[in-house]
């Protein structure tokens, strides 16, 4: 007897393969650029140039500006001492004759130079504190004798010797500050970019 034909199951039929689903939104967005006028289209390819040329001066100037002055070494302390050392420069003065004018001069740029973040604003805020400690210690040095002379000296020797510390790391500074704004001067969109940072009076 012959054997049986054995049947075959028919075998399903294969899916075309699927188009990317975000297929018909690029189809929908270079039809919307095609659609654009001429003038539109260059406009928007100036646009993106200029965005572009933007971001790249951006990073390269943010590459070669150093890190702030005030994380710098030990700028934080040596402005933390030096406006100490202006207020205990007060307290000895105050023994002499009238200096209100003078230490009211010495406690406002003493407070300045606190809270200065920038080197720039650290720089005025020194200058302004020195040319008033100056002043202060012209002021009361007639009215003091003995102990309280020696101790407003002190006090402006350590003041002189805190200023020295901080010059000398502003010139670290700028060293590396200056090639920053050699940089920002060729760039082309610097006019919408920060200036470096810089100490000042050096």
């Amino acid at each position: 007897m012959p054997a049986a034909a054995t049947q075959q199951a028919p075998k399903p039929a294969q899916s075309a393969p699927s188009a990317p689903q975000n297929q018909p939104q690029k189809s929908a967005a270079l039809q919307r650029l095609a659609a654009l006028p001429q003038n539109a289209g260059i406009a928007l390819c100036a646009l993106l140039l200029v965005c572009a040329l933007f971001v790249g001066n951006a990073r390269a100037l943010q590459r070669a500006t150093p890190k702030a002055f005030l994380r710098q070494g030990d700028v934080a302390s040596i402005v933390e001492d030096r406006a100490a050392q202006a207020r205990n420069a007060v307290t000895v003065a105050e023994r002499a004759s009238d200096i209100e004018a003078a230490r009211s001069a010495v406690e406002e740029a003493a407070d300045q130079l606190e809270s200065a973040k920038t080197a720039r604003e650290i720089s005025r805020a020194d200058q302004k504190l020195t040319a008033a400690v100056s002043e202060l210690i012209e002021a009361a040095s007639d009215g003091l004798k003995g102990d309280d002379a020696n101790m407003l000296e002190r006090a402006a020797d350590l003041f002189a010797e805190q200023g020295s510390f901080l010059r000398q790391e502003a010139r670290a500074y700028n060293e590396d500050a200056e090639r920053a704004e050699k940089l920002y001067d060729r760039l082309p969109t610097r006019f919408l970019l920060a200036e470096p940072d810089v100490y000042e009076g050096i």
